[in-house]
Order: C-alpha cells, then structure tokens, then sequence
C-alpha cells in the first residue's frame, strides 16, 4: 500500500482564516488576566457565537467555565483557553461513526465484501463532483479498482466534469448518455462492478436543491437501486458542503435528512472562509461524523478528517498552548 500524505501544515494554512477570526477575539480576553465574572462570561459568549460555533455549543463551554469556577479550578481568564479547547476537542467524541468497513482516514476497504457503494449528494456549487474525484484518485492510489457512476443525468456539464476528474485519477467511468434515468446507471455500474470483482463505486447525484421535493425523492430511489443490487444497505451516503456558506449549512443537513440517512459529511472550501468554527455546530447538532474536509484544490487537499487535528490546528501555538 502507498503511504498517503496528510498535511498537518496544510491543514493549518487552510483554517488560518478560521483560526484568525476565532482566537483574535479570544486573544484579548485571555491575556486580560481579569477575574471571571458575568461580565467575562457575556464576552466569551459574544466571541463564541461570532465564530460560528452555535448557540448550544457555546453554553456547553459556558457551563463548564462556570462548573470548573465553583470548584475553583480556574481563577482568572488566562485559564479560559484550555476550557474552550477540550470542550471543544469532547463534541467530536459524540458523533456516531457508523460504518467501520470503510476506513477513510487511511483509504482502506476493511472488509471482503465487495463492492462497496458510496452515494455522494449535495447541492450545486458545493465540490462534490471535484471531492468524488479526489477520492477516487485517493483510493486508486493504495491499489483499489475503482468505479465512478455518473448518475447526475440532470445536468450534462456535471458528467464532462466527472469524466476529467476520473480521468486525472486514472479511474473507469459509468456515464449512459441514452438515459435520463440515474436509477440505470446506478444499476449498470454496479452489474459491472460485480462482474470485475471493483473494490468500491463512487456514486455523483445530481446537484439537487434540497427543497426540490421530486429530485430528492429521485435520489431515495436510487437508493433503493443499490439496496435491491447488492442485496445489502448503501455503505456510505456523504453529504458535501460548504464551509463558506455558515449557517445556511445546517438547515440544508436537515432536509436532507428527511429524505436519506446521511452517515458522514464532506465539508469543503475551508481554505476559503473564516467559518469553520461552523463544524463544532453541526457535529454537536447532528452527530454525524465529518469525513473530510476540503483544503484546497490538489488530489491530497481532500483531507482525511482527523478531530484531534482539526481542534489543534486552530489552537496550536496560540498564547504558548500547545
């Protein structure tokens, strides 16, 4: 297997803007040195909920500050940053990884059981279609025969993208231009994968509004596609988002919730926003897992996503906290 390289520095370059927006503001409280009164706590709540973090997620830090006061654990704000950073680092330990067969982290397919589906929906304008590619170049890359299924028959711009992008990750695509059906081309790749024994079958959608009530019901249907094919339930279904888009994010999880059983999230653009404190929200709403997080535009700019990393990124070095 080739050993896949996972940027810690890179990682950090793409949250700079979140980091930035983020412990700025928590800088000055914490080097104030003040005593933790009502008054602190109203400004550590302000700077928490402009960071994107949530309303919920924030009281959590709140509460804890205040527990952690009344046994006189802390004293004064200096103490403030490692309250914030574990409460933080605690909300992805809740989140419910579903499926253990697929381990993303290392691009590997844990089981023999083959192949393994993965459904990838979204709206327009969100990097599915480039994330579908980086995870199959991933994937190529440690020795998977890989098949992508172009069932985006909504939008013939959407296929030409799929098809550079398979192309770049040297990956065999299913895209039947005779048919507006994305249930058949589903079917088509997977009867093909099952004659050439492929590893695992990335499955594009189409970009579909989340308040289009029919497409979302066209994608159940392709679920049910896969479920009957394989005899078993989908591996994966990975919604993308954007990080950039803030808020918007969690009501477009919500509605895609009631339609399919989202098991992980892909939240790209985070090289490109100061919003990223919005994946605390989501997690802590949700608890669904994030699976990667985008940080910019090369193969390997699809990280893995890894919590300790993530919380670090942010946190490392600031005010001499490591």
């Amino acid at each position: 297997m080739k050993s896949l390289i996972k940027s810690f520095e890179k990682l950090k370059q793409g949250l700079i803007k979140t980091k930035n927006n983020f412990l700025d503001k928590l800088g000055d409280l914490i080097t104030s040195n003040k005593p933790i009164d009502e008054e602190t706590l109203e400004h550590l709540r302000e700077i928490l909920l402009l960071s994107d973090v949530g309303y919920e997620v924030t009281e959590m830090v709140i509460k804890d500050l205040i527990d952690k006061k009344k046994k006189q654990e802390i004293q004064n704000t200096s103490e403030i940053f490692n309250i914030v950073q574990n409460t933080l680092k605690s909300i992805f330990d809740k989140a419910a990884h579903q499926n253990n067969n697929i381990d993303f982290e290392n691009f590997l397919i844990n089981d023999e059981l083959k192949p393994k589906a993965i459904v990838v929906v979204g709206v327009n304008g969100t990097g599915k279609t480039t994330s579908i590619g980086k995870i199959a170049y991933n994937f190529k890359q440690n020795n998977y025969q890989v098949l992508i299924a172009a069932a985006d028959t909504f939008r013939a711009a959407a296929n030409e993208q799929l098809a550079i992008w398979a192309n770049r990750a040297s990956v065999e695509i299913i895209d039947n231009r005779n048919t507006k059906d994305p249930g058949a081309v589903v079917y088509e790749a997977l009867d093909k994968a099952i004659k050439n024994n492929v590893d695992l079958v990335l499955i594009d959608t189409a970009g579909r509004l989340h308040t289009k009530t029919d497409l979302m019901n066209e994608l159940n249907k392709i679920i049910r596609v896969i479920q009957k094919k394989l005899n078993r339930n989908v591996d994966e279904i990975l919604l993308v988002v954007d990080a950039t888009m803030g808020q918007n994010v969690i009501s477009q999880i919500e509605n895609f919730l009631k339609f399919v059983p989202i098991t992980g999230l892909i939240l790209t653009k985070l090289d490109g926003t100061a919003k990223g404190g919005v994946v605390f929200q989501i997690v802590n709403k949700f608890k669904i897992p994030v699976k990667f997080v985008g940080v910019g535009e090369g193969n390997e700019d699809l990280q893995p996503f890894n919590s300790e990393d993530f919380v670090n990124a942010i946190f490392e070095n600031y005010y001499g906290i490591n």
